[in-house]
């Protein structure tokens, strides 16, 4: 702490904030250093920084004490600014409360205080660990990888006790108390739901099961998978690093196996899931499996040490305690009609069908509602911003009914799907490229098919979704895609309001282009500048103003014919505002794969699986879109 005196003025300096009580009847001024410009580490978030660039943070923000936004918690008020990557704050202590006096008694006793922001996300990325990003003047990285909000709006500054991280001595405190951004909760959502999903990722990994060794060593080893775990929760190691760290604890602590494991170390894991990942592995997809099964079923997998596909099919027998024919083929048929070996290969398809699934590109998922509908008949879903304002009620009135009319939108979802097989030969052959060409290709096939039927249903707009008089359809002038184009089209989403002349509050949240336009689309959205006439302002008011897809099926003329153009071009709201719906069959959003084991398949000797998906779309709130023409 720093005490200066200048006659009556008492000058106290904690941490980052300063309280300086000026004269009698002056209010105390307060100085705070809200951010630092540097990587926070927030309790249920992981690491987060925060580029100043998109941050909003005009005009009077308050100033709370511990975040509590009750007035009587107010401590004062002040203007915020961005300076050398950092966010400063000037302001008074205006607070009448307790908390405003206890603020101002403290720091004349000399305690320090820290600082922690309340941030809104509204766009926000995944930075990878150990990846280096130019933010705030400086380079950024993370062993773990953390969470880079591109933007977000400053909704307030508390004086704390302990901020979430001891360097910078800043928090995250984005509550949903008082807010009904849908897009903001989404933002939030999907950043928690990633770092529960790393969370998920290190519990699976941590999951030992050791071998041989006495009650002692046991003990040993897990302090040291708890060390392990203990790092990675906290962000100091990657979830790979954690995996290969796990690996190197059970290979130390068991003995080598030697042939089948039938006992001991394997003995609590699935004897299907070993035989699963010796699949996967053979077959090219040991990331996969790890990822999947864990370290553990890893370590069982290679003590079966599997030189050629008949080991898994000898194993297979060997676990179900039935005699390995001596010839090869004998053998392979012989296994295949194994629980064990039914159970593993077919566990190995939908994994590797599911991966390549999940890695295809699904641009809709950015602006589409989703949906789950019980059965295949034609569902209902509501236009949210047709169902109109809510009516003041008198005292001892009655609530109206709100009519459905034009707020609903009709749709169903159907079933796709296809077979493949593996043949015994495939065994005897030592060939397992079915994972690779044909699983993986059916679950890209999948996602493939599903994005054709969203696309297929936005470009043949139904019912005139479409059309001028609903607002959402531009044409003439400044319909080509530029910065007056781009602002042209926000402005009418903006502007839609209801049959009573309300505001429907609709943000424009993704810009969707054929890859002809992603060119254009990137220097209308990333330009720092575009040229501007003289005695105008300089510089891009619509950098980053939304996000941007590039989706190649709206101008497949091939597939779509005249409805694909590669001059049309989309504005979106978020998925939400339900621009656009899918529905799939009980929120099932990923294919069925069952097995069909060599006893069901009376036509051939083979093992074969059947994948099918249920899903459906439909177009759905025709304010929460915009199409240009795109005229040259």
């Amino acid at each position: 702490m720093n005490v200066n005196t200048v006659t009556d003025d008492l000058l106290l300096t904690a941490a980052e904030v300063e309280i300086e009580a000026a004269g009698k009847d002056a209010r105390p001024k307060i100085s705070v250093v809200a951010y630092t410009g540097r990587i926070m580490r927030v309790p249920g978030w992981g690491d987060i920084a925060i580029d100043l660039a998109g941050l909003e943070a005009g005009g009077q923000v308050p100033l709370l004490a511990d975040h509590n936004a009750s007035v009587g918690s107010v401590v004062g008020h002040g203007e915020p600014a961005v300076a050398n990557g950092r966010l400063m704050v000037a302001g008074v202590v205006s607070g009448a409360g307790e908390p405003a006096r206890h603020v101002v008694e403290m720091a004349r006793g000399g305690f320090q205080f820290q600082a922690s922001v309340g941030v809104a996300p509204t766009e926000h990325e995944r930075v990878r660990p150990n990846q280096s990003v130019e933010v705030n003047g400086r380079s950024l990285s993370s062993p773990g990888g953390f969470t880079l909000v591109r933007k977000g709006r400053l909704r307030e500054v508390s004086i704390t006790p302990l901020g979430a991280d001891a360097e910078t001595s800043v928090a995250i405190a984005a509550s949903r108390q008082g807010r009904t951004n849908m897009a903001d909760i989404a933002h939030e959502d999907q950043i928690r739901a990633d770092e529960r999903d790393r969370l998920k990722e290190i519990e699976l990994t941590c999951r030992p099961i050791f071998a041989g060794g006495g009650e002692r060593d046991w003990g040993v080893h897990q302090k040291r998978v708890d060390d392990l775990k203990a790092k990675a929760v906290a962000g100091d190691m990657t979830v790979s690093e954690l995996r290969a760290g796990v690996l190197e604890v059970l290979r130390a602590s068991r003995p080598v196996f030697s042939g089948v494991i039938t006992g001991g170390g394997s003995g609590h894991i699935p004897r299907a899931q070993v035989i699963e990942a010796a699949i996967l592995k053979r077959a090219g997809f040991a990331a996969l499996a790890e990822k999947a099964l864990g370290p553990a079923c890893m370590e069982a997998a290679d003590g079966l040490r599997v030189a050629h596909t008949l080991d898994l099919c000898r194993a297979a027998l060997h676990y179900e305690g039935v005699e390995a024919p001596t010839d090869r083929e004998g053998m392979v048929r012989a296994s295949l009609t194994t629980h064990t070996l039914a159970e593993a290969l077919g566990g190995a398809v939908n994994k590797v069908l599911l991966d390549g699934y999940q890695e295809s590109p699904a641009t809709w998922r950015s602006f589409a509602g989703v949906r789950s509908v019980p059965d295949f008949k034609t569902a209902t879903a509501i236009r949210p911003s047709f169902t109109g304002s809510l009516q003041q009620i008198p005292p001892g009135g009655e609530f109206k009914h709100g009519g459905a009319d034009e707020a609903t939108t009709q749709y169903k979802v159907d079933t796709y799907g296809k077979m493949f097989s593996i043949d015994r030969r495939d065994l005897i052959n030592d060939d397992l490229s079915l994972f690779d060409s044909v699983a993986r290709a059916m679950g890209q096939a999948a996602m493939r098919k599903l994005s054709d039927l969203v696309y297929d249903t936005l470009l043949t707009n139904a019912g005139a979704f479409f059309a001028a008089g609903n607002g959402n359809y531009i044409t003439g002038a400044d319909t080509n895609l530029s910065t007056d184009g781009l602002s042209k089209a926000i402005t009418a989403m903006l502007t839609q309001r209801d049959a009573e002349g309300n505001d429907l509050d609709l943000r424009p949240t993704r810009l969707v282009v054929p890859p002809e336009l992603q060119t254009v689309a990137r220097a209308v959205l990333e330009s720092e500048y575009i040229a501007a006439q003289t005695n105008l302002p300089t510089g891009n008011s619509l950098r980053n103003a939304v996000g941007l897809e590039v989706e190649p099926r709206l101008s497949n003329t091939k597939k779509y014919g005249t409805k694909a153009s590669t001059k049309h071009w989309y504005l979106f709201a978020a998925p939400a505002a339900s621009p656009i719906i899918v529905g799939f069959l009980n929120g099932q959003q990923t294919p069925t794969v069952e097995f069909f084991g060599l006893d069901q398949t009376v036509n051939k000797l083979a093992v074969s699986w059947r994948v099918y998906f249920d899903f459906g779309a439909a177009l759905c709130d025709p304010r929460a879109a915009v199409r240009s023409k795109g005229e040259a």
